[in-house]
Order: structure tokens, then sequence, then C-alpha cells
């Protein structure tokens, strides 16, 4: 064929696409690519890759299929700076790669195709809908890079790459921000350095509250021979409501940390850990099986609920118990505030309302705690621990 004849074919593939008749410019694309690569000049390339990108990547249902079609596009065209160009053929096909590879936990081919992404060329502009926001290429990239790190136990390049997701990404999608402080603060407790770590799990606690990061900060003090603190995080680990069995690591870690300060009491902890274990056919290690306990007498709730209550006590030691009255309820029903009898008004979750049907005009006992206001960027206090004071 004579170079005029390829460019009238090229040039038709194009108004096929156009066309959407994807298959048929696929066809001419790939003949041209084959017999003559040198023919197709950068527009052809681009039209040969989203053709690529409508018919096996887009929504792949052969997986084979999408891997070597997006090897392909990866050869045919570049990356684009998105924050120029609205759509690159080339970042949607390995980001779909990438959405493949980490619903399979695929880590160490994940990284492979996180290498073929420069992050500086991806933009941070988020799709919203009336329910949901999406993030941006530029936060997903960041996610699933720290994620594949710590996942192959990379924790100096999970460090480093959480480090700049901080300093790069201008808004953080449903508290990313958080996990991004998470993984360095778990990457530095791999690397044995402790102290770093609780500097990025303070950030964490600030505004998360669960008893796993509880425990992750129980565990550093631990390790560090700081008992004392430890037991203050044991203490807001325990009180949490989560489910027993998914808390059952607490407890044998509230065992160790107390052994030497309460042994009766870290006994109570033992056993609880071993009935939670017992329960779900599970084994009890070494130094839980040295105990002897006595299996036969294990009371789970009983246990549970002598042990909330001793770290009850213990959490509130400090503090004199307060008394005031529920000013106000928000509509959505889950918060409001307490004016107390000294005449200060405190911010509480309905959650911490020990009883039922909670109503403005109550009169209510609470302590304090402190907690983190995220929209105002602030420490502030909240009321918890209420109960009927009548």
């Amino acid at each position: 064929m004579t170079n005029k004849e390829i460019r009238e074919e090229l040039n038709e593939a194009k108004k096929l696409y156009k066309a959407k008749k994807y298959d048929e410019a696929l066809t001419i694309y790939e003949r041209h690519y084959n017999e003559s690569p040198e023919a197709l000049n950068n527009w052809d390339r681009i039209f040969y890759s989203w053709s690529l990108y409508q018919l096996y990547i887009k929504d792949a249902y052969d997986e084979d299929k999408l891997y070597e079609s997006a090897e392909l596009v990866t050869e045919l065209v570049r990356q684009d700076d998105l924050n120029k160009r609205p759509v690159c053929a080339y970042t949607q096909t390995v980001f779909k790669v990438l959405d493949q590879l980490y619903a399979e936990n695929d880590y160490y081919d994940l990284l492979a195709w996180l290498d073929k992404i420069n992050p500086e060329l991806l933009d941070q502009k988020r799709f919203e809908t009336e329910d949901r926001v999406y993030r941006s290429k530029k936060e997903k990239y960041y996610d699933y890079a720290t994620k594949a790190y710590f996942e192959v136990e990379d924790y100096e390049k999970c460090i480093e790459t959480s480090k700049e997701a901080l300093e790069s990404l201008d808004v953080f999608t449903n508290n990313s921000d958080i996990w991004y402080n998470w993984r360095i603060a778990k990457s530095y407790r791999e690397l044995l350095d402790n102290s770093e770590a609780l500097r990025y799990l303070e950030e964490v606690a600030k505004v998360k509250k669960d008893w796993f990061v509880q425990k992750e900060i129980a565990e550093n003090y631990y390790v560090l021979g700081e008992d004392e603190k430890a037991q203050d995080y044991i203490c807001e680990a325990v009180l949490t409501n989560d489910p027993l069995t998914i808390k059952v690591n607490l407890y044998h870690l509230a065992y160790k940390i107390l052994k030497e300060i309460n042994p009766e009491l870290a006994l109570k902890h033992a056993e609880l850990f071993c009935a939670i274990k017992l329960e779900n056919d599970s084994k009890v290690p070494d130094d839980i099986e040295e105990l002897l306990i006595d299996e036969e007498t294990l009371d789970k709730n009983a246990l549970e609920s002598e042990i909330r209550q001793y770290w009850t006590m213990y959490k509130f030691k400090d503090q004199e118990l307060k008394n005031g009255t529920v000013t106000r309820i928000f509509e959505h029903g889950r918060s409001g505030f307490i004016t107390s009898d000294d005449d200060e008004s405190v911010y509480f979750n309905v959650s911490e309302y020990k009883g039922d049907d909670l109503k403005v005009g109550d009169y209510v006992s609470f302590y304090t705690e402190k907690s983190f206001d995220k929209s105002k960027n602030r420490e502030s206090t909240r009321a918890v621990n209420i109960r009927s004071a009548l």
C-alpha cells in the first residue's frame, strides 16, 4: 500500500471510532501497527489506545485480555498531564489495571504497575454525587501505593510515600490523612522505632477513637517499658462497644501489661481472653496455657462486666462526677449539648447515654473527656458515660 492509502485507512479508522464502531477501527489500527508502526502518528496511537480501552479494558471480562491490551496501550502512548488535559488513555488504562490488582490483593504486581504512573501528572479533581465523594486519581494512587508498600513489608518506602501523600494532597477523602499517618506509625513500629510510631499515632488518635488505635498505642508504650501509660490506652480500648471476638487480642495484651502491676486483674483479662478463644475453638498461646486456667468455671459475660467496671472506675478516678440538663438534641438524633450545673455547655453523643429515650430537659450525670473537632482543627471536650441523675 502507498503512504496515501495507509493514511486514508487510518483516517477511516478514526471515523469508525467516533461512530463507536470500535471493533472495525481496532482491526485497521492493529493491521497497520503490526505491518508498519511508523505509519501511525500520535493521534492514530491515541485512537488505537482508546479502541483497546473501549473493547477490552473499560469493562474487562477477560483478565488476560485486559493485561495484554493494557501493556500495549502503555507502549502506544505516554501519560498526559491531567492538570492540563481532561482525559488520558494511558492513565485510564493503568488505573483499571490497578483497580483489578488491588481488589485481588496482588500487591507485588500492583507496585509494578504503580511504577508506570508519575503522580505529579495526576490531578486532584474529585467526582461527587448526591451521596458520595470519589477520590481523585492522585489520592487513589497514594492510597494504593502506601497500602502495597506496607503489605510487601517495604516499610521505609511506605513511610516515604505516606509522607509524600500528606505533603502533596490538598484534600483528603474520608479522612485518608488518618490512614497515611496510621501506615507511617505501623511502619515505624515494624522498624522498631516505637517512639516515632507514637508521634504519628497521636495524630491518628486525635480523630479516630477506635479500639485498635488505642491498642496500637498501648503496645508501643508496652514495648518501651512504659506500662503505666500503656494502661491509659488499654482502658480506652476496653471501654469501646465493639464485639469481644474482634478485641480478643486486646485482653492478651492487657494481661501482659498488668501481670506485674496488678496480678489479680491481669488474670481476669487472661481468663476472658481464654474464654473467647475456647468459644471459637482457637488455640491459646503458651503464656496463657501456663496459667492452667480452669476452663469449666469461665463465665465470659461476668468477666467482661467485671473488667469494664474496673476500667470505668480507672478512667474517671481523677475526675469529679458532673450533673447537668440536656438542653439540645440535634434533628438527626445522634448528638447534642448538656448545660452543666456550673453553666458550661458540653457536646455529647447520644450513644454515650447509659439508658433509653434521652430527651431535652432530662437531668443527667456525666464525666468529660478530651475530643478533637476536625472541622475546626482543634481539641474540644465532650460528655461521656452519661446516666440519668434522677
